[in-house]
């Protein structure tokens, strides 16, 4: 039976080495006549996927250049109409401009949704200096200082985009936010003053990370905070607080991540 079966453990050792999206890990040759079909199917079936993502990478490079461009040019526009424009209109065109804002930030999340699959580029960031660039819409942030992190910045400020804008829409008007590192791991933690959620909404929330089923059970913000979180060899994490809402950005670092 040991015999019969080591071919197939052969093969699942080769699999697990595997990388459809690194031609220098190619997939091991079959080692019996039998499992050749399976092995070419296998293989066959890693070039549609590298095929495919890297339409998707060349989709996401055009899509970047063409959508940021109209977007800037919508924004330059209506600074020029807010200046020229009588005050019974300074009302309505504020609120244009904070949607083309909203839409431009969507944007930036999905363009970085897209990049989450691809190598990191790692630095070291200062979190308070990034939040304090961050669209905050009037809300007081507090972080301690001196501190670095070590990310991926797109897409962490992406992630932290849309963990704001969340806060912001559910009436959060402070964020305190710290950094904890242990030499494997480090975990921003981000805790509003909003409305916050029930604890079977937090429940529900956390447990669809957990299974990384997103669809229909969070927004983007969340759902993009933690795609963020796992390329970067973490997760995200919703602790539970007496109120508002928090999170935990729990990231690797450059020598730890897969």
């Amino acid at each position: 039976m040991r015999r019969e079966l080591r071919p197939l453990i052969e093969l699942s050792t080769a699999l697990d080495r595997y990388e459809p999206l690194q031609p220098v890990v190619p997939l091991a040759a079959a080692t019996h006549r039998e499992l050749a079909p399976v092995h070419d199917a296998i293989e066959a079936m890693g070039q549609r996927l590298a095929r495919r993502v890297a339409n998707e990478r060349a989709f996401t490079a055009h899509a970047a250049h063409a959508l940021r461009t109209p977007l800037a040019g919508i924004d330059t526009q209506l600074a020029v109409a807010q200046r020229e424009a009588p005050a019974s209109l300074q009302p309505r065109l504020a609120r244009v401009r904070e949607a083309a804002s909203r839409l431009t930030r969507v944007v930036t999340a999905l363009l970085a949704l897209f990049r989450s699959g691809v190598d990191l580029n790692w630095c070291a960031l200062d979190p308070q200096a990034l939040l304090e660039t961050l669209p905050l819409d009037g809300m007081k942030v507090q972080l301690q200082a001196g501190t670095f992190l070590w990310a991926d910045a797109d897409l962490l400020t992406a992630a932290l985009i849309n963990l704001v804008d969340n806060a912001v829409r559910h009436g959060a008007t402070q964020l305190d936010g710290s950094l904890q590192c242990d030499g494997q791991r480090q975990v921003l933690r981000l805790h509003d003053n909003g409305r916050g959620a029930t604890a079977a909404q937090r429940a529900d929330l956390a447990a669809a990370l957990d299974e990384q089923a997103y669809e229909g059970r969070m927004g983007l913000g969340l759902m993009l905070a933690d795609l963020v979180a796992r390329a970067h060899g973490g997760r995200l994490h919703l602790p539970a607080v007496a109120q508002g809402f928090a999170v935990e950005l729990e990231l690797g670092l450059p020598n730890s991540t897969p």
